[in-house]
């Protein structure tokens, strides 16, 4: 089994997509023996393009699917929430779901692990530096609240108050 971090994200309809993707993954992978885990939802800017703000997230999960069946996965929770495959990386989305970390595997290929806006992007190191703070990052050696406690970015960002739903197997930062 494979300790995986996710970010999610939404700047179309956001409440209701961030909380679809939420339902979506926790059906796919929550349960008892491993419960999946949210950190807080942060507001930000959008990043390379005008657009309304972002909400983000980033939520840790245990799979035996490989990192492709789980990257296909995140993908078909996308497509079904409105997200089509075609879309521009810098545009709007309904959700936007993103394999960030996947143990502490290092590759290029299929997806870029550890996903490198991990250490550009407030609305994502924040998050996982909540969720995991002694973790350490596979290849530059420090934990994640080093990393954050560390981050000089100039991004707007700042954690909301959201309505997440009563999940069985879902630790959220209301009943962590």
């Amino acid at each position: 089994m494979a300790q995986v971090f996710l970010g999610l994200g939404s700047n179309r309809q956001r409440h209701h997509h961030i909380a679809a993707g939420l339902r979506a993954l926790h059906k796919q992978f929550a349960s008892a023996e491993y419960p999946m885990r949210v950190a807080s939802v942060y507001e930000s800017e959008a990043i390379g393009f005008a657009g309304h703000d972002f909400l983000n997230t980033v939520v840790a999960l245990t799979t035996d699917l490989s990192v492709i069946e789980l990257s296909k996965s995140c993908k078909a929770i996308e497509r079904a929430h409105g997200h089509p495959s075609s879309a521009a990386r810098f545009s709007p989305r309904t959700l936007d779901i993103d394999v960030l970390l996947y143990d502490d595997k290092v590759c290029d290929s299929p997806v870029q692990l550890p996903r490198a806006e991990i250490l550009h992007n407030a609305f994502v190191l924040w998050p996982l530096a909540e969720l995991a703070p002694h973790l350490y990052h596979p290849v530059k050696g420090q934990t994640f609240a080093q990393l954050w406690q560390n981050y000089r970015g100039a991004q707007r960002l700042q954690p909301i108050e959201f309505p997440f739903e009563d999940l069985p197997y879902l630790i959220t930062p209301n009943n962590a």
